[in-house]
């Protein structure tokens, strides 16, 4: 019984282990967009990102030229956010990640 109680802990422990290493912390990235000249392009970008798998929130900024993405590191990477921005028809490079 002594021997079964500690598989079924070690087990466990395992379980948990390989369930935290498994989730991805969340990670905001500012990224500076160039061509945007109103308040649609705007909301193009935006519409797009919180479209793309991975991104949990995404704000463009028209007057900054900027779009503040907080997505999940497992699912989406900048490279992709960038291509997703210059899909829509705009430039797009990675700023600052918090």
């Amino acid at each position: 019984m002594k021997s079964l109680f500690k598989n079924v802990l070690f087990s466990s422990l395992i379980a948990v282990l390989l369930v935290g290493t498994s989730l991805a912390a969340d990670t905001t990235a500012k990224f500076k967009v160039t061509g945007m000249y109103c308040d649609a392009c705007q909301t193009k970008i935006q519409h797009a990102l919180s479209k793309t798998d991975g991104v949990k929130s995404a704000t463009v900024d028209l007057n900054s030229g900027s779009a503040t993405v907080t997505y999940d590191d497992a699912k989406v990477k900048p490279d992709q956010i960038i291509k997703v921005i210059e899909k829509e028809g705009y430039k797009a490079e990675l700023g600052k990640k918090s």
